[in-house]
Formats: C-alpha cells, structure tokens, sequence
C-alpha cells in the first residue's frame, strides 16, 4: 500500500504543535509497520539550515492557480528511513512565518493543488492521500481535476483553526467555479469559504485524534459551527488517539537527582520535600490558563514550586511575567520554548497541569506519565481517553482530573493530588503505573492501517 502524508509541518524541520510531532513519529511506524509511505509538506526558509543544506533538487515545472502561472520545485531528503518531498516556491514560502500571513489563503492553495502537479516529478502513484488539518484541506477537493483516483483520509488535529477566508478568493485565488463550489455542501462557511470544511466535504474518511473528541465535535460547544456536519457525516468519523515515541522521552535511574537539578537550574530551593508543579504549554485560552489564574495565587501561597514554559498571548504572557517576580522565591516563569528544557522538567516535575478548556488529544501529559510526573487533566477530549483518575479505594489510576471547566473544580483536585503526594507509597504506586502506559504509536498505526485498507475497499 502506498500513502502520501501531506502536512503543513513536521519534526524536526518545522514544528509549531502537536501536529509537528505526529508527522514525524505516525510515518516512522507506519513504515515499520509495512507501509510505502512518503511525506509532503512546504519549504519554508526558516526549517534549520542544516537540513535546508541537505536537500537534493528533485525538479519542477509551472502549475496554474486560476490565472496565475507558478513556479513549482521539489526538494528531497531522506530523515529516519523515511523520503520527505518539499515543494518550493520562494514567493510563497521564503517568509518570517509559517502560518499568519496575508495570503495564506493563496499560499495554501497553491500547496494542496500542488500536491497532484509533483506526483510525476517525484514518481509516486499513492493508494491513499493522507491530508492534515486545513492547509490541506483543499486536497480532496482537487482531485476532481485530476485523472488519479486515490483515497483521501482527513485528520483534524485541532478544529478551532480552520482556514477561513472570504469569498472572493474562490474564483480569482483557488480557481473553482462559484456556482459548484460555493454552498453549504461545499467550500461555504458563513458567506466565507473554510478549507477545513472542504477537507471534510470532500475526503473519504476523516478521523480525530481521540475518540472522546469525536463526540465533542458533534456538539454544538465544541463543534466551532461545523456540529452539524459532522452529525450528518458520523459514518465517515473515526477517532485514532495520537502516540509518542517513547524512545524519544527515557526517563533517567534517578528522579530525585532530575528534580534536584532542575531546581538548582531554575533557581529554586533544592528541596526534595517541596512538590514541584509544571506547565509546558502554548499561553492559549484552549489551556485552561484563566482558571488556573483564577486560583494562581491561591496555589503559590503553599509550600510548593511552580515552574512554567511557553509563550503565545501577550495578556497571558505579561501576567504570568508579573506573577514571577511577585513570587520569586517558589515560581520559575519561562516565557520562551526550549525542547532540551522541557524535558528537564517533564522529568523532574511531580504534577503535570493541564486543565484544557478543549483538547483533541494532547501530548505533553503522555510525556509527563512516561517520566513518573503526574498529570493533573480536565476529563476532556485526549486528556479523559489517555489519564484514568486516581481511586484510593480501589488502588488503581494514573493521574488526577476534574470534570466541570471551573477553577473551584482545579483547586479542589489539586489540593486532594497535594494530599495524596505526601503519602510516598500511594504517590508511587500511582507513578508506576503511570510509567507503564503504553502511548506508542504502536496500536495507533494499525487502527490507521485498517482505516485504510477501509477507504480502498468501500470507496
């Protein structure tokens, strides 16, 4: 079977989240798992110029975007045994950003119709086209125009972004004719047009990356406007809980020594006794930040450490900046990302919090369980199907959560996981079987298999 990935970023030449990561570890198993598998995705000028030096010129050709002639090239490099194609254009993708420009609507186009112009150039008839989030999403909608017939699957990674743009474009920037593809049916979402919806309209099968998100997302709460179509298409949704690899978050003999280090780093008191509790995370309201910061304070009267790594709104940004220096003795704020960092304090944490508002799957409490830290979730999307709440009584769980999105709920559970952390042989028995979880990618990859042996078949 071949399959085409095709994605707007991944690890480790460009990543902005979680999708960065799927793109890079899902390909590496599907492959193992017998796969003929090739990934897309853009040339930025900001992947890391040591991999920019290692690309190989593959060709190119000029492909018409309604009445535009471009210039398409393909670059190549094999990373981890597997074959990444990078389609070029310099007026498109030479830019300070990845995503946020002016014309990402015309930037995105020109990638998803791209897709089927360099399938000769690269030599690749795929089976299935496996398309991502909506810098994608216009993929199965090109496929009219081409004499191929592969399967599509959609994966929606997180439903909020959905590459939506006026209506204008549809004939002058993506070249469709308005009166096929400029209804409720098609491309338009509230008299504009959204390449999510496209992606949705048009592929053959469309999964999420958890099973409870699935359900979230026919609801009106968390459906962003689209409940209703995803109501209407429940036969063609799957949800397919995202993996880590393991091999990539090895947690060290010592935890006790991590932590220790950890806080002689940050400039924390070195003290074994003090619980440490983290945020890795983008300062986004999807987080959960305002109930944690309806109960911050609060939490930083205790005899704890709070350590945070991130950046993303300003509003939340300066807050917690403000919070550091009037708490400078048990908080560590570090408003900037570090991969290297964040693993140090993945590891040398004690209680992980992430009390999304949403959360298609998440990854970052996987991680944090891989190292013995216990996450602390809102029973949401991702964080309800991967962290099973502690139960004194019958000994079992993995971590803590809380149903209700409210900050009384938070501050609750976080006293009782407080509670439970000064008692070390429950609190360890609850980390070892944290540590056990297996979140490989492993079963994931062959639920995608089976999907796609599903859309050869009944398509």
């Amino acid at each position: 079977m071949k399959v085409l990935f095709v994605t707007s970023e991944a690890k480790p030449f460009i990543k902005t989240g979680g999708l960065g990561d799927v793109a890079q570890d899902l390909p590496i198993e599907l492959k193992k798992q017998g796969i003929e598998i090739k990934v897309i995705m853009p040339k930025y000028s900001l992947i890391n110029k040591k991999y920019l030096e290692k690309m190989n010129y593959v060709g190119h050709k000029y492909m018409n975007l309604s009445w535009r002639k471009k210039y398409i090239g393909v670059d190549y490099l094999n990373f981890r045994g597997i074959d990444y194609y990078f389609i070029d254009n310099e007026y498109y993708f030479n830019r300070e950003k990845i995503y946020g420009e002016f014309d990402d609507c015309e930037r995105f186009a020109f990638f998803s119709k791209g897709i089927y112009e360099v399938l000769d150039i690269i030599d690749f008839k795929p089976d299935i086209i496996h398309c991502n989030d909506w810098h994608s999403g216009l993929v199965p909608v090109y496929k009219d125009f081409y004499e191929i017939n592969p399967k599509i699957i959609f994966t929606i990674h997180n439903l909020r972004y959905q590459g939506v743009f006026g209506k204008e474009n549809i004939e002058d920037v993506l070249g469709l004719n308005k009166n096929e593809y400029f209804n409720k049916n098609s491309l338009e979402f509230n008299n504009a047009i959204s390449f999510m919806k496209g992606g949705i309209n048009y592929s053959n099968l469309i999964t999420t990356v958890s099973k409870s998100y699935v359900e979230e997302i026919k609801t009106e709460e968390y459906g962003e406007g689209l409940d209703g179509l995803f109501r209407e298409y429940s036969w063609k949704l799957k949800g397919i809980l995202n993996g880590i690899d393991k091999k990539e978050y090895l947690p060290h003999k010592s935890k006790n020594n991590k932590k220790l280090e950890l806080q002689k780093k940050l400039g924390l008191e070195e003290n074994l006794k003090i619980p440490i509790i983290s945020i890795i995370t983008r300062l986004d309201r999807q987080k959960g930040l305002d109930i944690i910061i309806e109960n911050l304070e609060e939490i930083l009267s205790k005899n704890i450490q709070f350590i945070l790594l991130g950046t993303g709104d300003k509003k939340y940004e300066d807050y917690f900046y403000n919070i550091g220096k009037k708490y400078k003795k048990n908080t560590s704020m570090n408003l900037f990302f570090n991969e290297k960092l964040a693993k140090e304090i993945y590891e040398g944490s004690d209680l992980f919090l992430m009390p999304s508002y949403f959360e298609p799957c998440g990854l970052s409490q996987m991680i944090a369980m891989n190292y013995g830290t216990l996450p602390l979730v809102r029973e949401v999307g991702g964080l309800k199907d991967t962290v099973e709440a502690y139960d004194e009584f019958k000994n079992t769980g993995t971590g803590f959560s809380f149903k209700n999105y409210s900050g009384e709920e938070l501050i609750k559970i976080l006293n009782y996981a407080l509670e439970v952390y000064r008692d070390k042989k429950r609190w360890n028995e609850i980390k070892k079987r944290a540590k056990k979880e297996d979140n490989s990618w492993s079963h994931s990859a062959k639920e995608y298999i089976s999907l796609y042996k599903k859309a050869l078949t009944s398509f």
